[in-house]
């Protein structure tokens, strides 16, 4: 049992101890609720961007020339990435708890794989549909990327 402790607590420090700085817990459900409030938190913050791309496009596509629908087409695209990327992340997050299912860390490895993968592609929103070419700003702010 101590030489099962002492590998997982290696395994933990080499990987950069998942719990970062304010996800406090001495239990692993303690721990998991806070990484749980952590998905919440940026699924809220992909939905805004999304919210925001998606009222952009329409925004584009309502003002566009007569016989113009690229924007049309783009938030159509927009909108099918969002599904796809969606089951990505399921299958992609998924298979990293199936891969820790043996060990109690495994719901922290899937809410982790599932925050990171969401801070990137609320990263991914905010490049592709939110910026312009030109010193125009941003619809919205920069979102952060892992690490916080």
């Amino acid at each position: 049992m101590f030489v099962l402790a002492l590998a997982l607590a290696s395994t933990l420090a080499t990987r950069g101890a998942h719990a970062p700085p304010g996800c406090p817990g001495e239990t692993t459900l303690e721990i998991n609720a806070c990484f749980g409030e952590r998905l919440q938190r940026a699924d809220a913050e992909l939905a805004r961007y999304a919210a925001a791309a998606r009222s952009r496009l329409k925004r584009e596509a309502a003002t566009a020339p007569p016989g113009d629908t690229s924007a049309a087409k783009a938030l159509g695209g927009f909108q099918a990435s969002e599904r796809a990327w969606s089951a990505y992340r399921d299958a992609e997050c998924g298979a990293v708890y199936d891969n820790w299912s043996a060990g109690t860390i495994r719901t922290v490895e899937d809410l982790a794989c599932r925050i990171g993968l969401t801070r990137l592609r609320t990263h991914t929103v905010w490049e592709n549909w939110l910026t312009y070419m030109d010193s125009t700003p941003p619809v919205l702010p920069e979102p952060a990327v892992p690490p916080e």
